[in-house]
């Protein structure tokens, strides 16, 4: 006997890729302001194909020292409405420089929503227009036995989990000595100019030379 298929029904539960390596951390987060979106699917299933964003909005990567990218995801029940999920993206951002601080100084007072990547491949996002995260940041000059720089925390409480993303995200190339980027759900990552011409697609992890009337190494992280 067939039955339809409730995508919020009991089903077995496993992974297809168990047996494949599982490698820990994130190997990138990207952050856009909650009022970028025109909509957001609040109902419905838990995965998210596209994404319903204003003309021209982009997404901007926070580039954090290897291995200081986490993110936790915990309930917290609440006295009469049910439970909440607490989300906590965090990372590491080496050295002091002016264009950084100057960078890092109105980021509290937004609100946003962000994407990671993790080091097996998986994309989710994290907050949502109507429940965004806050961003809060610290700096130490360190001692001459530890390094200084920022930590930054992104943080707030959604009612859903975070959401698994299946498409593709735009990349601004602003701060960055890059042409734009475009994300794909797959890991992979394009590489455009700033006119929109691609140039190579690339898998996560991976470094791609293009030789014009210069030599520029791209590393996609």
């Amino acid at each position: 006997m067939a039955f339809a298929f409730d995508p919020f029904g009991p089903r077995n539960l496993y992974n297809a890729a168990a047996g494949e390596d599982n490698i820990g951390g994130l190997a990138a987060v990207w952050y856009t302001p909650a009022s970028n979106f025109r909509s957001w699917p609040t109902l419905g299933e838990l995965r998210i194909t596209s994404l319903d964003l204003i003309e021209g909005a982009a997404w901007y990567q926070l580039l954090s020292t290897r291995g200081s990218l986490s993110y936790d995801q915990k309930p917290k029940a609440l006295p009469r409405q049910g439970t909440v999920q607490t989300q906590k993206l965090a990372g590491a951002i080496p050295r002091h420089a002016a264009e950084l601080a100057a960078g890092l100084e109105p980021l509290p007072a937004g609100e946003y929503v962000a994407l990671y990547r993790d080091l097996n491949g998986q994309v989710q996002l994290v907050g949502t227009p109507a429940e965004p995260l806050e961003l809060s940041y610290s700096y130490s000059a360190g001692t001459e036995s530890r390094r200084n720089g920022y930590d930054w925390t992104l943080q707030g409480e959604t009612p859903r989990v975070a959401r698994p993303y299946l498409g593709s995200w735009l990349v601004s190339e602003r701060g960055l000595e890059l042409g734009e980027l475009q994300g794909t759900g797959d890991g992979s990552v394009q590489l455009r100019t700033a006119g929109g011409q691609l140039l190579a697609t690339v898998p996560a992890g991976k470094s791609i030379i293009l030789k014009s009337g210069f030599k520029l190494g791209y590393e996609i992280v």
